[in-house]
């Protein structure tokens, strides 16, 4: 056992030890300490148990408020990536109607012609 796990469960013992002792469901006892009665070892699994699920809440908790933070960051940036067809694709730039396909394809063809044949 590491100074760690010591920590860990000495913290969970101690919290079960502040715990105010609200009415208990009877037959929900009866079946705990029967059940504890008949496997020794149950406390031990109970503690292991507990102190992982705590340990993942942790983990997972983090885990939220990182990509909570990022969806955050996420929201605040107005730009849109560049990318080959953005001024196609852009609502800003709608309003400036683009050469036609064809057309810039027709383009491309005579300057790949011209270079050609100059080349």
């Amino acid at each position: 056992m590491t100074p760690h796990e010591t920590a860990l469960v000495t913290v969970l013992l101690e919290r079960l030890k502040k715990v105010n002792s609200a009415p208990k469901d009877p037959e929900a006892e009866t079946l705990i300490r029967q059940t504890t009665a008949d496997q020794p070892d149950a406390a031990y699994y109970l503690v292991q148990t507990v102190l992982i699920q705590d340990l993942s809440l942790h983990v997972a908790q983090g885990r939220i408020t990182e990509l909570e933070k990022c969806l955050a960051e996420a929201k605040t940036v107005p730009f849109l990536p560049l990318s080959l067809l953005n001024e196609l694709t852009t609502p800003t730039n709608r309003s400036q109607v683009p050469m036609p396909l064809p057309e810039r394809m027709q383009y491309r063809q005579q300057t790949t012609s011209v270079s050609t044949v100059v080349g």
